[in-house]
């Protein structure tokens, strides 16, 4: 008997249990549907998301003062000159800015909003490529350096505060200051944001460092000219500064690339850890395929008589009962791969994410199932092929 043979055999073996077949094939189609659809939506979340923090930070890198640094913190470890000296003196730098960030509560003819006010200079806009002038026009160099109070708002904060009036012009006042306003601006919002969203506006840093008692600065954020440019332009920076304040350790840099190279490996870790918990099903799946082929084998004691007493080898009855177990497995693999397929792109339909397709899941999924197939098939296999054909005719 040829490997064609066999193969006819196997499927009309199959077919003729097919109540049998289908429930052999349960445990296979669990497995592979869940392995499926947890590396689908690992690999396809996790490509995503990395698509949508380069979008929002690609070549950018944060500059602060460590938390463990040695050296006494001072108000000016970092300040607005020192931001001007890096940006012309770096090569490897695109854009440098200060950064200051608080929460504030800002009122308006009509409204008073809770809104994250930034104050930075006029480079942090030709940084950011996700926003756009709506009204007005951002703040310049001068208006800067003159310390003006001048205010440019999110577009949606300026419809709550003014209403329908056009805020261009306008003043909006926090605390006891009065802020005209110059301009508005849109911005694409991170899609994966899970944080409650809230108005931002923008004001010019020597201004809003003019109205502190302790004039400080936050933080730098800074733009390299490239991917391979972003760890010499973090190191120009802490050794400038270092060597500037003469304070050494006292400053670290971190990455939107390090960063995503964290997520990257925790996702990897948690679709691993998951895809092995799914897996389990599919040993339980083998083991069932083994324990129903077992009962065929003892059925069908007759047949194989039958075939041995005609002239067929114990290799022939071997390969016909291990193709009978690989093709169950592999149509159970088939089955759960669209299941999981099917259930990755249901998720990634609600979740907003974009179509998802692992093909590296699907190889390995059918390569699990012909292994499951051999594996658990070839002991029962093996003990038909063993069978005395006299015996075999024998048996009731």
């Amino acid at each position: 008997m040829n490997l064609l043979e066999s193969f006819y055999t196997a499927i009309e073996g199959i077919w003729a249990n097919k109540m049998r077949s289908g429930l052999t094939m349960l445990g296979i189609i669990i497995g592979i549907t869940s392995v499926i659809a947890v590396t689908t939506l690992g690999e396809g979340g996790q490509r995503a998301i990395n698509q949508e923090m380069e979008k929002f930070g690609q070549f950018t890198f944060n500059v602060y003062t460590s938390w463990e640094s040695k050296e006494e913190y001072s108000p000016d470890d970092l300040t607005v000159e020192d931001a001007e000296v890096l940006g012309k003196i770096s090569p490897a730098i695109d854009y440098i800015v200060p950064y200051n960030s608080s929460t504030i509560e800002m009122k308006g003819p009509k409204k008073e909003e809770r809104v994250n006010l930034t104050a930075t200079t006029p480079d942090y806009f030709a940084m950011q490529t996700t926003m756009k002038v709506a009204k007005g026009r951002f703040f310049n160099a001068t208006d800067d350096k003159e310390q003006r109070a001048v205010i440019i708002l999110e577009e949606a904060l300026g419809q709550k505060l003014f209403g329908q009036m056009n805020p261009i012009g306008q003043r909006v006042r926090w605390g006891n200051h009065s802020l005209v306003v110059i301009g508005t601006y849109t911005e694409e919002k991170f899609k994966f944001d899970m944080g409650q969203q809230s108005f931002g506006a923008f004001v010019p840093i020597r201004y809003h460092l003019s109205l502190m008692e302790e004039p400080s600065v936050q933080m730098f954020m800074g733009k390299a000219k490239d991917k391979a440019s972003i760890q010499p332009a973090m190191q120009q920076t802490t050794q400038y500064l270092a060597r500037k304040h003469q304070k050494q350790d006292h400053y670290r840099a971190n990455s939107m690339q390090e960063s995503m190279d964290q997520f990257n490996q925790l996702t990897g870790t948690l679709t691993m850890i998951f895809s092995v918990i799914a897996g389990i099903s599919l040993v339980v799946g083998g083991v069932g395929v083994m324990n129903i082929m077992l009962v065929s084998v003892t059925e069908r004691t007759r047949e194989i008589g039958i075939r041995k007493a005609l002239g067929a080898r114990r290799q022939d009855i071997l390969i016909q009962f291990l193709i009978e177990s690989v093709i169950v497995c592999l149509i159970g693999g088939l089955i759960g791969v669209l299941f999981g397929l099917g259930i990755a792109a249901l998720i990634s339909h609600f979740a907003n994410l974009p179509p998802l397709l692992s093909w590296n899941s699907v190889i390995i999924a059918f390569a699990f199932s012909s292994a499951i197939g051999i594996f658990f098939g070839l002991y029962p296999a093996n003990k038909a092929a063993k069978l005395d054909p006299i015996e075999a005719l024998r048996y009731e």
